[in-house]
């Protein structure tokens, strides 16, 4: 008997299946403590029976409240013996032979018929302690359906939540040192960015010691960027605030980093040394730039994963975007116009020059036939990108089809000022604007008007006077020479 007591205090509290229950408060001094939480996870408890104490003796017993639980328990098939001691009020223990495994089989079977709970609780990834319980064995359930061990007896019990479930991480991003965003949306300026920008990635989240019955021996923190991003390589990993010595693997040129922290060994004996407290939160920052493979209007994904004992993952994604801009250089007619030359600007009125390069006709278009690709000769659209850091800008210019094309922008607006005007048309006096929005690339047609031709030197406009002024002096003269003869004569 005295060995079945023990049992009974080893078994204060056991994690069942599902199960959701009104939360009714029991005062007393006693406490469960749950660690290995599951985030936004119901825990519900349950007293099942009372405990008496004298010295290190303890005694359990039901007060018959449900009827259906009562004959349960007192049928062949429990686990249990009880027997009545006064009215309505049972003594009860453990059968002989009966395990663990066995109580937890007949509990699941009788959560409905266990009354009220006494407490629920939701799980936050870290650990929750139920205070002012009676003295008595307590059941409890999670929406996970997992188990749970014991650690001590009454009057505090700690229980680790052996959950199923591998935390998820969360991953948020910051885009050339804007906004931290854990919830890209295409569109939403937070999560866009030019071509040469960094954007700056935090991962938190958490880990246990257990994954079901298996021991967490080890977790694999692995990250891919997609062929639009280049990581800067420097990744820091924090576990509960410190800094871990580890030194990511890169591969797949690059664009994936992986990173092995050792979380438990098992001796030669069989005796578990853990590294870490259950469950314990890891902070990750790194970072990278958005290339000139970045595509337009489409997102590149950058996605991390969390991975126990190479089995399993929770990943989390986040995305960046770029957009470009079309421009039509056009006159009253709608005729494409050549030669219009043009620089990018991010305001209506002075402001700061965006940077733009050419970018290989081979990647614009697919070809390199056109030796005249990049001038007011060129037979295809020139095709521009934000420049990288490092990089000197050029200025734009269009060529026979009347478009340029400016590709990796961040969403936003965009001033593009006329510094010279196709040949005969008079160049524009104000920038003319474009804007990139949600999902949506720009485009804008600029129309230039050709200028009235002024008078010159020995047109119509002092020509005439040379007329007048001749016909004045050669009638002069015939008067003259007339009048002399008049004289003569």
């Amino acid at each position: 008997m005295k060995s079945l007591k023990k049992f009974f205090a080893l078994l204060i509290a056991m994690v069942m299946v599902l199960g959701m229950s009104t939360s009714v408060f029991a005062a007393g001094d006693g406490s469960i403590t749950i660690q290995n939480t599951v985030k936004e996870k119901t825990y519900t408890v349950y007293k099942v029976f009372d405990a008496t104490y004298s010295g290190d003796k303890v005694a359990y017993t039901y007060d018959g409240s449900n009827a259906a639980f009562l004959t349960a328990l007192q049928d062949d098939s429990s686990p249990f013996t009880v027997t009545a001691n006064t009215a309505n009020n049972y003594n009860v223990a453990l059968k002989n032979g009966k395990s663990p495994a066995d109580v937890s089989t007949f509990l699941k079977a009788q959560q409905d018929n266990l009354g009220n709970a006494v407490k629920t609780v939701t799980g936050d990834g870290k650990t929750q302690t139920i205070n002012g319980l009676d003295y008595g064995y307590y059941y409890i359930t999670t929406t996970t359906g997992t188990t749970v061990t014991i650690d001590s007896a009454i009057p505090s019990a700690t229980v680790i939540d052996k959950n199923e479930v591998i935390p998820q991480p969360d991953k948020a991003e910051q885009v050339a040192n804007g906004t931290w965003t854990t919830e890209p949306e295409i569109g939403n300026e937070s999560t866009t960015g030019n071509i040469g920008d960094t954007v700056n990635y935090k991962v938190t989240g958490s880990f246990n010691r257990y994954q079901g019955e298996d021991l967490v021996t080890k977790i694999t923190f692995t990250d891919t960027m997609s062929a639009g991003l280049t990581p800067n390589k420097d990744v820091v990993i924090k576990i509960n605030g410190n800094e871990v010595k580890v030194t990511p693997t890169y591969s797949n040129n690059d664009r994936t980093w992986t990173a092995d922290i050792t979380t438990a060994t098992v001796g030669n004996d069989g005796k578990i040394t853990f590294n870490y407290d259950s469950p314990s939160t890891y902070e990750i920052t790194y970072s990278a730039v958005i290339n000139e493979d970045a595509k337009i209007a489409d997102p590149e994904n950058n996605t991390f994963t969390l991975k126990y004992n190479d089995e399993g993952a929770q990943s989390d994604t986040t995305e960046v975007v770029t957009y470009q801009i079309d421009l039509e250089k056009v006159d009253t007619s709608d005729t494409k116009l050549a030669g219009a030359k043009f620089k990018l600007y991010d305001a209506k009125t002075a402001g700061n020059e965006i940077p733009v390069v050419l970018v290989p006709l081979a990647e614009a278009h697919g070809t390199t036939t056109d030796e005249n690709y990049g001038t007011e000769n060129s037979k295809v659209d020139n095709v521009y990108r934000h420049a990288k850091t490092g990089e000197t800008g050029v200025e734009m210019v269009t060529g026979a089809t009347g478009k340029i094309i400016v590709q990796g922008l961040a969403n936003g607006s965009y001033y593009f000022e006329e510094t010279e005007a196709p040949k005969g048309f008079n160049k524009l006096t104000a920038r003319t604007d474009a804007t990139t929005i949600t999902d949506k690339n720009a485009t804008i047609k600029v129309t230039n008007m050709s200028g009235a031709e002024l008078p010159s030197t020995g047109g119509i406009g002092t020509t005439i006077f040379y007329i007048i002024g001749a016909i004045l002096v050669i009638g002069a003269g015939v008067v003259l020479v007339t009048r002399r003869r008049m004289n003569a004569n």
